[in-house]
């Protein structure tokens, strides 16, 4: 058995370790990055900056990094000051704050060595620490981080505890393939005692600390210090920052880098670290009601047997989330493009693409925010633009569900096919926009959902607050029956109207949507003037449609033909059976769309500022109606835009025998 080493930490010394993290995702709006300078890290920098003798662990993102050399110089001057004088320790990362753990080893260390290389160039320090986005571990990441030179990381409480370690008042040693890392526990007392709680019972619990010869460890967000909702006023204009500065300065208390605690103090041992994050992410990542079910859990148990009890797995959120996967799976695809095809501007955007934010969802927007999500496929676009990909069909997994995906590449856009989900169209990238027009994030419940606000909110962390749901939002709660892709294939009673069709009053009769089709590539037809030298992909499926409480068989058979300036789906829908059938047939397309961007003409929809076009020839009618979520955010609850659906019906008469063609054409205007 081996046996604990003990830090030489004098037994009444009171030691304080802080390593405070910046960051703002890519894509975010200029006015909050503006916003949070002046709420949050101007104040707190210059608040550090009077208090000389404390010391601190400073970490910020590389996009903040950019914003603030560009724009606010003065704040990138008092980074310089601190860290020149030996204040402020500049702690590393991936530069565009990746979880390193979902992203190819080589893009760990290109994104690791970016952040270094920018902070020794800028500042003229050597970063031998390391911010690990989101905490969140996985056991292979101390042989990726020895390899970019780190030295050591912070990782909460919660890692160790599942790991047996109980003294969360020292750091540890681990390894992988012999590759060492020192890790850090983040203690999650002060955490949420730091700024939140009177600074009487902060000084308590350092001399408790201080009474076992333990280290007073802390890392977290910047933000808790003036953007959080209710800190600014609480932390600069009631004074908790000056006062608590003030307090550490007058009762001697030691405070010092994480860099030179590590060259002081030895570890306590070493330390095999399963897969974890902080421990309300391992909530959030549950399904609703597991993750109710899960907190009650943790409620009735106390104790040693807590260590057994643990949440879920970061990577869990592409299953929760298939949007999630789907960016996923593009950026790995782009990843593995660029490491063929190396091109530095493009290998930055793929950089860009991989921020954690728009992965995951949980107390902040995250996945919900459509503007990060578009960010990343943009940046996903952009990175192919400069790659030389082999123009055509292709078919692969890419999604890694274990059923072959299909992909157009273009001259002007890509598409992404999934026949094993109804033949929908999963992506379309315009090439010259930037943007996936199909990304849109469907509606689900949310454990937040069913949660009652209890208790005053004063004195709690963000993770401590439930909110209550704003009035009128019962309509956002209804979770969507289907994945919102497009041109999903349904079928509808006769009498069907739009705001049957929009309330969920009128159930699809049809067995085609999330269904599997078949598929198979043809020759385009020579005719006409126009030549067309690019296969069309043709997709089919025999199902069955309820109509009058009797299951009555159809033949559907679904054509993409591509075109230079779009694409057409061009629709054959067959009645096999001997009876007649009367339906109405719908094509369901889910666009990424916002207020402002589309209007509507009798047998079409224009889009961004006019320049995509989707002409549905003969339709009855275009229902179109916007898509909005309700998801948590730190401020309470927002109602977001999410796009629109647009459906095109047709009302089809079909005698035994028949069949019928409608088709869809979407064309993309270009030039200026």
């Amino acid at each position: 058995m081996q046996t604990p080493v003990r830090s030489q930490v004098p037994m009444t010394e009171r030691i304080l370790l802080l390593a405070i993290h910046n960051h703002q995702p890519v894509g975010n709006f200029d006015h909050i990055f503006d916003l949070a300078f002046r709420m949050c890290y101007e104040p707190l920098l210059r608040e550090l900056g009077r208090h000389p003798k404390f010391k601190f662990s400073l970490h910020f993102s590389g996009p903040l990094w950019d914003y603030m050399e560009k724009k606010e110089k003065a704040c990138f001057g008092l980074v310089g000051e601190m860290a020149a004088r030996g204040q402020a320790e500049l702690l590393g990362g991936g530069f565009y704050e990746p979880v390193l753990s979902v992203i190819p080893e080589e893009d760990r260390l290109g994104q690791v060595l970016l952040l270094k290389r920018y902070i020794e160039k800028k500042f003229g320090v050597k970063a031998r620490g390391l911010w690990l986005a989101e905490r969140v571990w996985e056991p292979n990441l101390p042989r990726s981080l020895a390899r970019a030179g780190v030295e050591y990381t912070l990782l909460d409480e919660e890692h160790f505890h599942y790991a047996g370690i109980d003294d969360i008042h020292a750091s540890y040693l681990t390894e992988d393939e012999g590759r060492c890392l020192r890790v850090f526990p983040i203690d999650k007392k002060l955490r949420y005692l730091i700024p939140f709680r009177p600074i009487d019972e902060v000084c308590s619990y350092l001399d408790e600390i201080a009474a076992q010869g333990g280290l007073a460890i802390l890392g977290d967000d910047g933000e808790k210090f003036g953007l959080w909702p209710g800190t600014h006023k609480h932390v600069y204009e009631d004074g908790w920052l000056g006062r608590f500065l003030d307090t550490v300065d007058r009762e001697g208390i030691t405070t010092m880098t994480f860099a030179e605690a590590l060259d002081r103090f030895p570890s306590r041992g070493r330390v095999y670290i399963p897969p974890a994050s902080y421990e309300e992410m391992m909530e959030w990542v549950l399904e609703p009601e597991a993750q109710l079910a899960f907190k009650n859990l943790k409620r009735e148990l106390s104790g040693p047997l807590r260590r057994f009890l643990r949440g879920g797995f970061f990577r869990e959120f592409f299953r929760k989330y298939p949007e999630s996967n789907n960016l996923h799976k593009r950026m790995l695809l782009a990843s593995r493009e660029a490491r063929l095809h190396p091109d530095e501007d493009a290998r930055r955007h793929v950089y860009m693409a991989q921020g954690n934010d728009p992965y995951w969802h949980g107390v902040f927007g995250g996945l919900y925010l459509p503007h990060l999500r578009q960010a990343a496929y943009g940046h996903i676009i952009e990175a192919e633009k400069r790659m030389p990909l082999t123009k055509g069909w292709s078919c692969q997994d890419y999604d890694a569900d274990g059923r072959q995906e299909i992909i157009l590449r273009g001259k002007a856009h890509s598409l992404f096919v999934k026949p094993s989900y109804g033949g929908a169209l999963v992506s379309l990238d315009s090439l010259r926009l930037g943007r996936n027009l199909l990304d849109v994030l469907s509606r689900r419940q949310e454990a937040y959902h069913l949660q009652t606000p209890e208790g005053s909110p004063e004195g709690k962390s963000i993770h401590e607050l439930a909110k209550a749901l704003p009035p009128g939002s019962a309509g956002l709660l209804r979770p969507d029956p289907n994945l919102r892709y497009s041109a999903l294939d349904r079928f509808f009673a006769p009498e069907t109207t739009v705001d049957d069709y929009v309330s969920g009053r009128s159930a699809d009769r049809g067995d085609f949507v999330g269904a599997d089709y078949q598929f198979r590539f043809v020759e385009p037809k020579r005719g006409g003037q126009r030549k067309r030298t690019e296969k069309e992909l043709h997709l089919s499926r025999r199902g069955n449609v309820v109509l009058e409480n009797a299951s009555r068989p159809v033949m559907l058979f679904k054509r993409i033909v591509p075109r230079p300036d779009g694409l057409g789906v061009v629709y054959e829908l067959e009645n096999p059976g001997p009876a007649a059938l009367s339906f109405i047939f719908a094509s369901e397309w889910n666009l990424c769309a916002f207020p402002g961007e589309w209007e509507l003409e009798p047998e079409a929809a224009l889009f961004y500022g006019r320049s995509v076009r989707l002409d549905c020839p003969q339709a009855e009618g275009l229902w179109l109606y916007p898509l909005q979520t309700l998801s948590q955010s730190e401020k309470g609850y927002d109602i977001i835009h999410q796009g629109i659906c647009l459906t095109a019906v047709w009302r089809l008469d079909l005698e035994a025998g028949a069949a019928r063609s409608v088709e869809i054409v979407l064309t993309e205007k270009h030039g200026s």
